[in-house]
This record gives structure tokens, sequence and C-alpha cells, in this order.
């Protein structure tokens, strides 16, 4: 919710099982959940299985229950990271370099 509730940017390159899950994490309007609800919907891939909604939720994605879940609790995971890096210490996030090293041994592209 910390990332719902500010304009902090949630970049999953933080950790490889982040980013092998949850790739591309968008933010949406809380309005749009509501009144967009086709296209917030569309919004959901392989690469974007979960969206951050601005002042309301979390919306996971997944081909099953338990995949959905997974993607939420990385999801929560890496948040909880993200925030107790900060008083540490600068992120080390996942250079682009290795994000084409990661997409090709997984197969991700």
């Amino acid at each position: 919710m910390a990332f719902a509730v500010t304009d902090a940017t949630f970049d999953p390159r933080t950790i490889l099982e982040s980013y092998i899950l949850l790739r591309d994490i968008q933010k949406v309007s809380f309005a749009s959940v509501f009144i967009d609800i086709e296209n917030v919907v569309d919004m959901f891939s392989k690469r974007t299985p979960v969206l951050i909604c601005e002042n309301n939720q979390i919306l996971a994605t997944g081909n099953s229950l338990l995949e959905a879940f997974d993607h939420l609790e990385v999801c929560e995971a890496t948040a909880h990271s993200i925030i107790a890096a900060k008083d540490i210490g600068e992120m080390a996030h996942i250079s682009d370099e290795e994000i084409q090293e990661i997409n090709k041994a997984f197969e991700l592209a």
C-alpha cells in the first residue's frame, strides 16, 4: 500500500524472483478501476500480472488462484525490501544488460 498512496515507483528489478514474476508493474488511477474496467483488465498480461491502484489496492492475476497469490506475495515481499533498503543505502537495480540475459535465460521476451 505504500506504493499505492505515494508517487513512488515500484521497480521489481531488485530481486531476480521479483523481476521474473512481476516484470512490469503499472499504476492505475483510483477511478479507472470502477469507471474504465475493460481498459484496466486489458492492461493485464504475462508481462504485467499486477497493477497498483492509486490510493486503493493491489490487483493481481494469474492462471490460477495460487499463481495470483504468488504474484501478490512476491509483490508484497519486494515492496518491503525496497522500503527497508532505503534505510541502509542506495538501491542496486538489476542492470539493463542483466535484464536481457535474464529474459533470454528464462525465455521471458
